[in-house]
């Protein structure tokens, strides 16, 4: 199995190098992995930005019928703690009802292997790989599994900033928030300066709590408005030195430097606060945010800083909103 491992890594750089586009690339990845693994099917799934469901962007052995009827949001089972908390998740026949079905598609499966995507520090979605036999997870297995689902991400990665340079924008119109990709180099900068000098740096992710819930009440229009309208309030309350950016379909992604962990929960609750009082849109909407934060640790890279603020917000919503924070 090594070398047939070692073959299908060296296949997947060689594809990646050549990259037409990124599902044509990811596809050829994924059916190599029948090969090596013995596979019987497998999904990449990614979160639609237009309306935060999880949708099939690539597959092997699933059909088209149901990839076209795939549409979810992402909970809080097994595909909420790959969101949020891990990098990657087995999931056994037999053991947890809640993740097996969590994880289903067409056919049911003996084991399943789920590997988070993500671009950035921002996740993305996910990469399952279905069994019909029981495979032991050895250490190099592990490595091997993500170093493709690593490879994934980079395709995506490749093209969603060929799209950017194209564009050559920074901040979206429709909302007045950074782009997420201009927002990611922005604090790539801001980090390497602070840490050099030791300065602290607090980092928030924001969750509108009702986006699904007004776009089947209202449609998706109104939910657009209703973040839109959130937007701008949070750009009014955020202090100058702040910088804010669009993290995902209801996501805000803001950056407090020279800020501590206390500090920055000081200013984001009283935020919470005012929020409770507010109305927005025409239909006189009210909304809520689940808040994750966390603060840059000596030894802490950017992406050290940009999980440990996921996790937060994993917790939060776990607790039903709120702010929560991470300490470690």
């Amino acid at each position: 199995m090594k070398d047939k491992m070692l073959n299908d890594l060296c296949f997947a750089i060689d594809k990646l190098s050549a990259q037409e586009n990124a599902a044509h690339t990811i596809h050829e990845i994924i059916y190599e992995l029948k090969n090596s693994l013995d596979i019987v099917s497998a999904v990449l799934v990614e979160k639609n930005s237009h309306d935060d469901y999880l949708e099939i962007k690539n597959r092997y052995n699933v059909s088209e019928q149901f990839t076209r009827s795939y549409k979810r949001g992402i909970g809080t089972g097994v595909i909420g703690r790959i969101f949020y908390n891990d990098e990657l998740a087995v999931v056994l026949k037999g053991e947890n009802e809640d993740d097996y079905k969590d994880l289903m598609i067409e056919h049911d499966y003996e084991m399943a292997i789920v590997l988070r995507v993500s671009v950035e520090g921002r996740v993305l979605g996910f990469l399952a790989l279905y069994f019909s036999n029981k495979v032991v997870i050895t250490e190099q297995l592990r490595k091997f599994l993500i170093s493709i689902v690593k490879l994934c991400s980079e395709a995506i990665r490749k093209e969603k900033l060929l799209g950017f340079v194209k564009e050559m924008r920074s901040v979206d119109p429709q909302t007045g928030l950074l782009y997420y990709h201009f927002f990611y180099q922005k604090l790539k900068e801001e980090f390497d300066k602070n840490r050099r000098m030791n300065i602290p740096m607090t980092v928030a992710i924001m969750d509108m709590d009702n986006f699904k819930r007004v776009m089947g009440v209202y449609g998706l229009d109104t939910a657009h408005e209703l973040f839109k309208e959130l937007a701008d309030e949070l750009r009014a309350f955020v202090r100058g030195i702040d910088m804010l950016g669009h993290y995902g379909t209801d996501e805000f992604i803001i950056y407090m430097p020279n800020t501590t962990l206390n500090d920055a929960e000081l200013v984001l609750n009283r935020f919470l606060d005012n929020l409770i009082h507010k109305r927005f849109t025409p239909n006189n909407l009210c909304t809520s945010l689940s808040m994750g934060i966390a603060s840059l640790h000596q030894d802490d890279s950017l992406e050290d800083l940009l999980s440990n603020t996921q996790r937060a917000l994993y917790k939060s919503k776990l607790k039903g909103g709120k702010i929560s924070r991470c300490d470690e």
